[in-house]
């Protein structure tokens, strides 16, 4: 139901938007207005159109205190976009025959406790249909560091499934986990050096990183929440337990060029990619039409089919929307959690592309 609402709204914003004179100024104006009305630190985005990158900019400061201005180059928290090229690296490893999507985890990690519901599969883990629980309370901004991925699997592997493996769509970032600690004994390398040399090297990605909070970078953006009227700073926790799911920090303009290094068949097979465009389904039953692997996806009754990401956690609000079959595409990133004009500002960069087609 909530994609039905997003998407009554998305129509609605598109219909309103006419850019017939637009320019990058104008669009950066634009953005400027938005981040002064609603008290936002900083955003940066960027939009691709037929796989061309035509605009990119970013307004605010990613570090307030010392009124660091933003840029294209800013690196930010991408929060669940993360999922999707941890989507696109399992099926290349698949294609490398280092994975079987229909294997039981254990023939990975063979410590891995079997639920009495049933053993899990790789594909269910990639799908949401694994019945792990989605992390929640303090987890949600946890502060311990894990060595590696099959430590952080331990904080919910003794925890009962939902639901038998397979049968129900649940979304769940410690799915993702889980799936980072396969990935790492199938490969005997961590999630960080296979993510690097099959996804990101291939796809000519520069400025996307596993976050380090010991290390961070020196163009990384600070992080920020509302508090009332005022912005304070966030937390900054420590996301070694959800590195597949949550861990990555990007720019706007680097998560554009994933995108049509993944739209072109660059990365994984034009089979592949269908794949995660596809609704989810166990057994010819779709568990979940609003549902692929890693996209979230849905049909624009004027533009097309549709696939996203939405970001959010401390510090941090991104998404990444494609109207796959209008040829747009659109990044956006911000330093603050929880940003609420999100689709709002999204909508009208889309609206901008559209008019550039």
């Amino acid at each position: 139901m909530k994609y039905k609402l997003i998407l009554l709204t998305i129509s609605i914003c598109l219909s309103n938007i006419s850019w017939a004179q637009s320019s990058e100024n104008e669009i950066t104006a634009y953005l400027e207005k938005v981040i002064n009305e609603y008290n936002i630190p900083s955003i940066s985005a960027g939009i691709l159109v037929d796989g061309k990158i035509i605009w990119s900019g970013a307004v605010g400061f990613s570090n307030k205190e010392k009124q660091v201005e933003a840029s294209t180059e800013t690196l930010y928290r991408i929060g669940s976009i993360s999922k999707v090229l941890t989507t696109a690296l399992v099926l290349k490893l698949v294609e490398l025959d280092k994975l079987d999507l229909q294997s039981p985890i254990q023939e990975y990690l063979p410590d891995y406790p079997i639920d009495k519901k049933g053993p899990i599969k790789v594909i269910h883990l990639l799908s949401h249909t694994s019945g792990i629980d989605h992390y929640k309370g303090k987890e949600t901004r946890s502060f311990t560091h894990y060595n590696n991925l099959r430590d952080a699997t331990r904080l919910f592997e003794t925890r009962k499934l939902k639901f038998q493996p397979g049968t129900k769509y649940r979304y769940t970032s410690y799915g993702y986990t889980l799936l980072g600690a396969v990935i790492e004994a199938a490969t005997g390398k961590s999630y960080a050096t296979n993510l690097k040399e099959l996804i990101l090297d291939k796809g000519g990605m520069n400025n996307t990183h596993i976050e380090d909070r010991f290390e961070m970078k020196l163009n990384q953006a600070k992080l920020y929440k509302k508090k009332g009227n005022d912005i304070i700073l966030d937390v900054d926790n420590d996301l070694s337990n959800i590195y597949p799911a949550g861990g990555l920090i990007s720019t706007a303009t680097d998560l554009l060029v994933f995108f049509e290094a993944w739209r072109s068949g660059k990365l994984i097979t034009n089979k592949n990619i269908q794949k995660m465009v596809d609704a989810i389904e166990s057994d010819g039953q779709i568990l979940d039409e609003n549902a692929g692997l890693g996209w979230n996806i849905w049909k624009h009754n004027k533009h097309g089919w549709v696939c996203h990401r939405i970001g959010g956690q401390s510090g941090t609000s991104a998404l990444l929307i494609s109207y796959r079959e209008k040829g747009v595409t659109v990044a956006l990133l911000s330093n603050q959690a929880v940003l609420e004009p999100i689709w709002e500002i999204t909508n009208t960069l889309i609206g901008f592309g559209l008019d550039r087609k």
